[in-house]
């Protein structure tokens, strides 16, 4: 088969080292300089490419990221491996402008490429690249996003892909990455850690090691290129990127840098990087005025995607923000979840947290007018929502559950359930009491940090909730009393309560089984059932289940148990969920909370089982 190269490709491009420059041989590494161990980059041969260069196929054809197969470091063009990414978005948003007072604001939505992120654009040049250098398979570093990029791309060049991500990884990222047959390892460390191994990995077995390198930038950059074209050949005034690695925000510049050099614009917009309180080597760097990067070495933020704490192109990012003229900005996880919020419901784009934090970082820099109401805004919005969901259930309710009433769903609009975990997403860690207030005094706060009026049934049920609560020490935070109050209006249906807790004491040792015994009342009558089990909580549940079936003949099962952490320490407040199924197929999901994980967990089987016992008795009614 008679193979397409380019002509001349010995002058083509070269690979330099950003920091001493020195011209670094393919063969010899495509990822650090072997001489100082800055990272490399691709310097192209402009001439060349200008004499090459078909400007009306590029002004004319479909936007997508094949079409600058001119700008990319790719000799062997059969060798391509496109999921025909790019083309993405640029959408115009009037509602968020009016908002924050810009006249033109911009949206370039990367969560439209195939695997829903950015890194699709790199990660195209990245494979081909290993098909190029006959690699026989690819590893891969990620904090998840491009984790699920290479191993969809792998999979389509028909190269086994190993991928190491940070333990605690979003699941829909990891499950993603493991659809398209990665092979993928925990790393109970840092993505730091991750990337030192897969490099280690890469030497060892001799596998290509992709990532926020080189050829990665090269992909990336027709991010630029396409927004250019999408505002009709003009540059906006400012970009505001989120920052991981930096690689982004180094890739965009640089895409801009050569349409400038192409003479495509005439001007060059400024750079404004963005990284999370958490995670903000490159923001810290850039605002201290260093030219190097203090490591973070344990990152921690809700937007995953950007949490590298030795970020591989800092530099690259540092020099794009100070040749753009640029800045960067620091933003509070609460801001950045507040930003995901608005976006959707503004603007009805869902992005993964990483992607909200341009918007969190408008009002900041129009306040300080480092942006001007008048200027063309872009943000990018680097991937989509349903690459993290849980993320965005932190500052979302808990959906109620009703019986098939009209009179349940006017009394879940009446109490706006809707609203409480919005409002509880600000200072969620404010101490709010130390002793139980008064009942009238609960609904007073309820409605005064959440707006939400309760009944005074409702109001009850809250009180006795925090007794539980301060009774085992724990002061009530304003997130303590939101997830209090949604446990009880969730469960909007008034159910009887056949089944009481009256006490329950555990035993445990180091080897031996949980012992767990239960004292319970079932309709006036008082049991007592003990039980062992593999765990405190699998033990009381065994206990309270022996204990209800052997006076309720009401025979079910457990068949799903979680537990979340809804704050940090180990004094926070515990959500536990149960779902219980009966002989007829009746399933019922519940929900408790407390500082204890044994008791959160008894309180929602307590809850379910009352459920499901009202729900069998009904049908027992209803059938005659």
């Amino acid at each position: 088969m008679k193979v397409r190269r380019r002509s001349q490709d010995n002058r083509f491009y070269e690979l330099r080292c950003f920091g001493c420059g020195r011209v670094c041989p393919e063969d010899e590494s495509t990822t650090a300089c072997p001489a100082c161990r800055m990272p490399l980059e691709v310097h192209y041969d402009y001439d060349y490419i200008r004499s090459r260069l078909n400007r009306y196929s590029l002004k004319s054809s479909p936007i997508k990221a094949l079409k600058y197969l001119d700008f990319y470091p790719i000799r062997n063009l059969d060798l391509v491996v496109s999921l025909d990414e790019g083309g993405t978005p640029l959408y115009r948003c009037h509602r968020l402008a009016e908002h924050t007072g810009l006249r033109r604001l911009y949206i370039k939505n990367e969560g439209a490429n195939p695997t829903g992120v950015f890194k699709d654009r790199g990660t195209l040049v990245d494979i081909t690249k290993a098909k190029e250098m006959e690699a026989e398979a690819v590893c891969v570093a990620s904090t998840g996003n491009m984790a699920g990029s290479v191993a969809a791309y792998a999979s389509v060049a028909g190269l086994p892909c190993y991928v190491l991500v940070p333990e605690g990884t979003p699941i829909g990222k990891m499950s993603q990455a493991l659809s398209y047959g990665a092979r993928l390892l925990q790393v109970r460390g840092t993505y730091n850690d991750a990337a030192r191994l897969t490099e280690e990995m890469s030497e060892r077995h001799g596998f290509y090691l992709a990532g926020d390198y080189a050829f990665r930038v090269e992909g990336q950059k027709s991010q630029a290129f396409e927004i250019i074209e999408q505002l009709d050949w003009h540059p906006p005034a400012v970009v505001i990127v989120p920052m991981g690695a930096g690689t982004n925000l180094a890739a965009l510049w640089k895409g801009f840098k050569e349409f400038y050099e192409l003479g495509f614009i005439d001007r060059l917009p400024r750079m404004i990087g963005v990284q999370p309180e958490g995670c903000q080597p490159i923001v810290a760097a850039f605002n201290q005025g260093l030219n190097t990067i203090v490591p973070v070495e344990k990152p921690s933020t809700v937007a995953s995607a950007v949490a590298a704490g030795d970020p591989q192109d800092g530099v690259k990012a540092l020099a794009a923000l100070r040749d753009s003229g640029g800045c960067a900005v620091v933003l509070t996880d609460e801001e950045i979840l507040e930003a995901q919020q608005h976006l959707a419901r503004s603007e009805s784009i869902f992005v993964e947290p990483a992607g909200a934090i341009p918007i969190a970082a408008l009002s900041p820099l129009i306040m300080t007018g480092r942006i001007r109401p008048d200027e063309v805004v872009v943000c990018l919005a680097t991937g989509s929502g349903l690459k993290d969901p849980k993320a965005a259930l932190k500052v979302l309710p808990a959906p109620a559950s009703i019986e098939p009433l009209t009179s349940e769903v006017d009394k879940f609009l009446r109490l706006k359930l809707y609203e409480i975990r919005a409002s509880g997403a600000k200072n969620g860690g404010k101490e709010l009491f130390t002793k139980v207030p008064s009942q009238a005094e609960i609904g007073e706060l309820v409605k005064r940090e959440f707006g939400v009026k309760l009944t005074a049934d409702y109001a009850k049920k809250v009180r006795a909730l925090a007794v539980e609560f301060i009774n085992k020490g724990k002061p009530i935070t304003k997130a303590d009393l939101q997830y209090i109050v949604e446990n009880v209006l969730k469960g909007l249906t008034e159910h009887k309560q056949v089944l009481v807790v009256d006490d329950f004491e555990i035993s445990t040792t180091l080897h031996g089984k949980p012992k767990a015994r239960v004292w319970i009342n079932f309709e006036g009558e008082k049991i007592e059932m003990a039980s062992t089990g593999v765990g405190p909580v699998d033990a009381v549940i065994k206990a309270l289940k022996a204990a209800a079936e052997a006076r309720g003949r009401l025979f079910f099962e457990l068949i799903d148990y979680k537990v979340e952490i809804n704050s940090a320490g180990t004094d926070a407040s515990v959500e536990a969920t149960v779902t219980l199924k009966d002989a007829q197929n009746n399933r019922v999901v519940a929900s408790g909370t407390s500082p204890d994980i044994i008791v959160a967990s008894v309180n929602a089987f307590v809850e379910g089982y009352n459920v499901l016992w009202a729900k069998q008795k009904g049908q027992k009614i209803a059938n005659g």
